[in-house]
């Protein structure tokens, strides 16, 4: 195998290669000489060659030669560093582009001379709990923000209604109701909150307060925005498209970065080979280490994916759906985003009832099955203060407008 005669010249491959270098290997097959991740070890591997000795890669003790190692997110570069930070070979692009900044950064000498193992991050039992269940006066929770006294805006978009909530022992109680049909929302540093309305380039800002809605000074025109997210270091960045339909994708469709006084700092449109990144950009997040992490719609059914970019524009994850639950009969449907304090991503698959669990680079980790807990159609998500996650949930198609929607509180562990 090519993996097997690699290793008799002293290389450690990156890549797995039951998944064709997506994961970063784990393991070793002493029978098969197969190199793979921990993923296709238990879903593949166990399963067809119970009985096969299987080792952990950091005890292979092989010498490293990093120029034989080809950079993971850029074609043709060879590695010279090792990166502690984030367990991964790294190439001069990625020193360039400053994605590891402030990352502990082991050069092949010391690498080899055993001061650095390859350690696969350990991860526990994921777990979540439902701590609060509330129902509120809303058919569909499309959009969360939560404010920093604990309070919450919900939006209906199907219903056209912005709503600033309390919660109560089991309910939501109203503190302010709009009649405004969004299509994001982000809260800022000032405890206020932007958010898209139709038809216009501008966000609005509405005042916690007073619950007055007025133009903010963040304006992506000729295009008009579809998302919205703000950063821990005060930046704005706004999904955004060219007007008309929203299927098939034409004209321009681009996240843009803005800092506090609404002045463009950065755009991300196409990758390194001119290709468009994104079809609708209709949710975002960001990791610790500024990973942009899109859920990018590709069709009016919301067929979809996650999209993770790399402060730099370089495209480290593309996620399209588990393959053991998503299908061609059943697609990915992604939604709603987050990332975790430890930097894992969390989506949304409302027709499945489901959470993908994602690492910050867009691998992924596992799903979870909310029906199991009775939780049906989530859609939106948010951290509470405690940093609990809100789960805003939607009425099935056809339901009545007496329906009135579910917002949970979970607890986790284990992410």
């Amino acid at each position: 195998m090519a993996f097997a005669s690699s290793l008799q010249k002293g290389q450690i491959p990156v890549g797995c290669e039951l998944c064709k270098g997506q994961s970063k290997i784990q393991f070793k097959c002493i029978e098969c000489e197969l190199l793979m991740c921990s993923e296709c070890l238990d879903r593949v591997h166990l399963r067809i060659a119970k009985d096969h000795q299987i080792t952990d890669i950091k005890d292979i003790g092989k010498h490293v030669i990093f120029s034989e190692i080809k950079c993971e997110n850029h074609k043709g570069q060879a590695c010279c560093l090792f990166c502690q930070t984030c367990k991964t070979f790294i190439c001069v692009k990625c020193v360039a582009k400053k994605v590891h900044n402030g990352h502990e950064l082991i050069e092949e000498e010391d690498y080899n001379e055993g001061k650095v193992e390859i350690k696969p991050k350990q991860q526990g039992k994921i777990k979540f709990e439902i701590n609060k269940e509330y129902t509120t006066d809303l058919n569909n929770i499309q959009f969360i923000a939560v404010c920093s006294d604990g309070s919450m805006w919900m939006g209906d978009q199907t219903r056209s209604k912005l709503q600033h909530v309390k919660l109560r022992e089991n309910r939501t109680e109203v503190i302010t109701s709009l009649n405004s049909k969004i299509y994001g929302m982000a809260k800022t540093h000032s405890n206020n909150f932007l958010v898209k309305t139709q038809g216009e380039t501008k966000l609005k800002l509405i005042n916690t307060m007073t619950g007055q809605m007025t133009d903010s000074r963040y304006d992506v025109t000729p295009l008009l925005p579809t998302c919205i997210h703000v950063t821990s270091d005060h930046r704005f960045i706004i999904g955004a498209k060219t007007g008309g339909k929203a299927f098939p994708a034409t004209g321009r469709r681009v996240v843009v970065v803005m800092d506090q006084e609404g002045k463009q700092l950065k755009e991300y449109e196409h990758d390194n080979h001119n290709k468009r990144l994104f079809s609708y950009p209709y949710c975002i997040t960001t990791s610790s280490n500024g990973n942009i992490c899109v859920v990018d719609h590709l069709d009016n059914d919301y067929r979809g994916r996650v999209v993770v970019l790399s402060p730099g524009g370089d495209v480290l994850g593309t996620y399209t759906g588990h393959p053991d639950v998503n299908t061609r009969e059943k697609l990915f449907k992604p939604h709603g985003i987050l990332t975790t304090p430890s930097d894992n991503i969390v989506v949304t698959d409302v027709n499945y009832h489901l959470l993908h669990l994602l690492t910050d680079q867009g691998q992924s980790i596992t799903y979870y099955n909310l029906s199991d807990m009775g939780i049906l159609g989530p859609h939106s998500l948010s951290l509470s203060t405690s940093g609990t996650i809100y789960i805003g949930c939607v009425s099935k198609a056809g339901s009545p407008e007496t329906t009135k929607a579910k917002l949970y509180e979970l607890e986790y562990s284990g992410i």
